[in-house]
């Protein structure tokens, strides 16, 4: 079966479910209903009054205000505030302030017979409860612990979100009491902050007071060391600075360094100048060269002699005078170039000299004097190390002493740093009960509790519920779903009466299909109609199928074959009667003569001496089947159920085709399935399911009665041995017939 056919079937499973018990379902969902608004009129009612409190966290001290940079959020101070509310010596407190102990709502109450009955079971269970102990007479009494309890369960504190509002929420019987109780517990919780505050300010004002002596003895024990060393060390010059020999010594460090600085730029250049020189370069493009003024006054000039002589160069005349003068001034000015170029390197090559020698001097001159400084510059930084740590002390002690006057005004520091949002209101009208939703809560539990009872009926239900059940135990086809009928209703004569009926429709359909299956020739066939116990609707089923047969215009006998109950023989009035039995005994019997068509003969069980058994094992039951197979269009048998009777499969022998017919709701499954297994399977043609509900699945649809039409007569009904049924009439063109 693939998950969409399961599905499916799940669905249609829960759907067939809820249709059967939909009506349990929706009494016990309203019975619970009104059992919950019933309740609701007998709970006591509360009242619930709120105040809404925003909290400021407490401020840092002076001195964490005087160091800290930057802003810090306590996320946990307000958590801690409603923890202080809840507290038991804050509801104590509100208590004592409130008087609460005189106030009925805070008093124990007599337990009612439920509670009375709930305690006797736990006696009884686990024995009797321990004497409460006497409490101390320092503590409270037993009455404000007990009006503390209620107080406890009565308030809820919460958070608004992430901000420091939190709201105070107080339930009890009456709506002003409500109100009254809020507050009393905001205003107790405000008097609380405020005399924390006024003791934390306290505790912080002589904390600073003590530290701040603390400080000024350290201060003055720094300054008396500084003292004492510049004693020791001779340096009571009080100059701040170095040493005269500290500051020629860092002078010399400086000028060595620039002279080391420019030494090594001097270098660059000469080593520069000496690689262009050598290597046949353009010796005018070093930057010392660029920067001399002669040369670049030595360029200009060779520049304007150089553009006259071009001028002169473009005329024809290549041998003038004035030409001939010009390139002489081009070549000594070139000249002059050349020697000044040369005089540079060699005046780098001077300084280069000059600074090495400065260098090695200021070097020397610094070596001797770190030697005479070493002793006095480790004096001084003793010296400045006293200093600083005097210094740092003193600093600290004018901090502390800065802040003094403020710790003076904590001391009358009132403010509880609590704003009010909103105080307490007198409510309009009670919170509790709510009635809508106690009584859709009693519907939820009545549907639940009625569909809890429902499947557990269904799953400890060992009878047949479903068709699907029937075919899955049995392993045979349901041929027909036989609905009920109506109270009054007589079985067959509703087949006559109302055949358009869905009850008679069923039968005619179950009347084809074993027709449609035929006999081993072409003899009549024997319908053999058996059930796994008495009461499940077989000799109904037998009878309406002869009667739909004899309606279809077949000739029918049926007979009753069930000789120990004998129920079609007492249907038909036929108690009393000579029938089956006398043939089986031996009584002679022949075939009646049939009179037209559609006629229906009833075999009466008869009356029987001997074993019901010894007297189907006769050899006069196969004679009779063959004689009644040669007159009759069909034979329908009543046979006797299965459940511990060997008569039913003597029977199943000389039938054609063999119907077993369970009850819905009443057929146990497991009894079916050990009576069918004795049955021959080969003349099984199927089972028929008995006495289901409207709206089982029969495959007639909901709308079938709109055609109906008016109701027919029932024939003439005459016993096989000649007895003519009283009250009957016979069908049109029917005749009467005796045995």
């Amino acid at each position: 079966m693939t998950d969409e056919a399961s599905l499916s079937e799940v669905f249609r499973q829960s759907l067939r479910f809820l249709r059967r018990y939909v009506w349990f379902i929706l009494l016990l969902a309203f019975a619970f209903a009104g059992l919950m608004a019933f309740a609701t009129q007998n709970i006591e009612r509360l009242y619930k009054s709120s105040v809404q409190l925003m909290i400021e966290p407490v401020g840092p001290s002076p001195i964490e205000a005087e160091t800290t940079s930057f802003a810090s959020t306590e996320t946990g101070y307000v958590d801690g505030q409603i923890l202080l509310i809840e507290a038991e010596d804050t509801l104590l407190r509100v208590v004592e302030r409130g008087n609460l102990t005189t106030i009925p709502f805070f008093q124990p109450r007599l337990p009612n017979a439920a509670e009375r009955t709930i305690s006797r079971i736990e006696a009884l269970i686990i024995g009797a409860r321990e004497v409460a102990p006497n409490l101390p007479e320092v503590g409270p009494s037993r009455e404000s612990l007990f009006a503390k309890n209620i107080l406890s369960d009565s308030v809820s504190i919460n958070r608004e979100g992430d901000t420091n509002v939190i709201t105070i929420g107080v339930r009890a019987n009456s709506a002003t009491l409500a109100r009254n109780i809020a507050a009393l517990v905001a205003e107790t919780y405000v008097a609380i902050r405020l005399l924390q505050r006024q003791e934390d300010a306290r505790a912080i004002s002589d904390w600073i007071d003590a530290r701040a002596e603390e400080l000024r003895q350290q201060v003055s024990t720094a300054e008396e060391a500084v003292t004492d060393y510049r004693i020791r060390n001779s340096l009571m010059n009080g100059e701040e600075g170095g040493s005269l020999n500290d500051q020629q010594l860092t002078e010399v460090n400086a000028e060595l360094i620039r002279s080391r600085a420019d030494l090594a730029q001097k270098k660059a250049a000469l080593a520069r100048a000496r690689e262009v020189t050598d290597s046949g370069g353009d010796i005018l493009s070093l930057p010392e060269v660029q920067a001399s003024g002669i040369v670049s006054e030595l360029r200009s000039q060779l520049l304007l002699i150089q553009l006259r002589e071009r001028d002169l160069s473009v005329s024809p005349n290549q041998s003038s005078p004035r030409l001939t003068q010009i390139r002489q001034q081009t070549e000594a000015m070139l000249q002059q170039l050349n020697d000044e170029v040369v005089r540079i390197v060699a005046t780098l090559g001077n300084e280069v000299e000059v600074l090495e020698s400065r260098t090695a001097l200021l070097t020397e001159a610094l070596s001797d004097a770190g030697g005479q400084s070493k002793i006095e510059t480790q004096i001084n930084l003793e010296l400045r190390q006293l200093e600083r740590v005097a210094e740092a002390y003193r600093q600290r002690y004018q901090r502390y002493l800065d802040n003094g006057g403020l710790a003076v005004e904590l001391k009358s520091f009132t403010t509880n740093g609590i704003k009010f949002v909103t105080t307490a209101t007198v409510p309009i009208g009670p919170f509790y009960p709510n009635i809508a939703v106690f009584v859709v809560l009693g519907f939820m539990m009545g549907t639940s509790a009625a569909i809890v009872i429902a499947l557990a009926r269904d799953a400890l239900d060992s009878t047949f519920r479903s068709a699907r059940q029937v075919e899955d135990l049995l392993g045979v086809k349901v041929r027909a779903q036989i609905p009920q009928l109506k109270s009054g209703a007589i079985i067959p004569d509703i087949v006559e009466k109302d055949p358009l009926a869905p009850f008679s429709e069923t039968i005619s359909v179950l009347r084809y299909m074993m027709f449609a299956a035929g006999s081993e020739d072409d003899r009549a066939p024997v319908f053999l109609i058996t059930s796994n116990a008495a009461g499940e609707g077989k000799t109904s089923i037998a009878a309406s199928l002869a009667v739909s047969a004899k309606i279809a215009g077949h000739n029918v006998l049926l007979i009753d074959a069930d000789m120990r109950r004998a129920g079609l023989t007492s249907m038909y009035g036929f108690d009393g009667d000579a029938g089956f039995a006398e043939i089986l005994e031996g009584d002679p019997w022949e075939a009646p003569d049939l009179i037209g068509r559609g006629c229906l003969d009833i075999l009466p069980a008869g009356i029987l001496n001997g074993m019901p058994l010894t007297a189907l094992e006769s050899q006069h039951l196969p004679r009779f089947i063959d004689l009644a197979r040669q007159s009759y269009d069909l034979i329908v048998i009543d046979g006797p159920p299965v459940a511990y009777i060997a008569d039913c499969t003597i029977l199943s022998k000389y039938s054609d085709q063999l119907l077993f017919v369970v009850r819905w709701g009443t057929t146990q499954r497991e009894q079916a399935l050990r009576g069918f297994e004795r049955l021959p399977r080969i003349k099984v043609t199927g089972a028929v399911m008995n006495y289901c509900p409207p709206k089982e699945e029969n495959g007639l649809g909901s709308t079938y009665k709109m055609y109906s039409r008016a109701n027919r007569k029932r024939s003439n009904v005459v016993n096989l041995w000649g007895r003519r049924t009283p009250h009957r009439h016979p069908l049109p063109g029917t005749g009467d017939r005796k045995a």
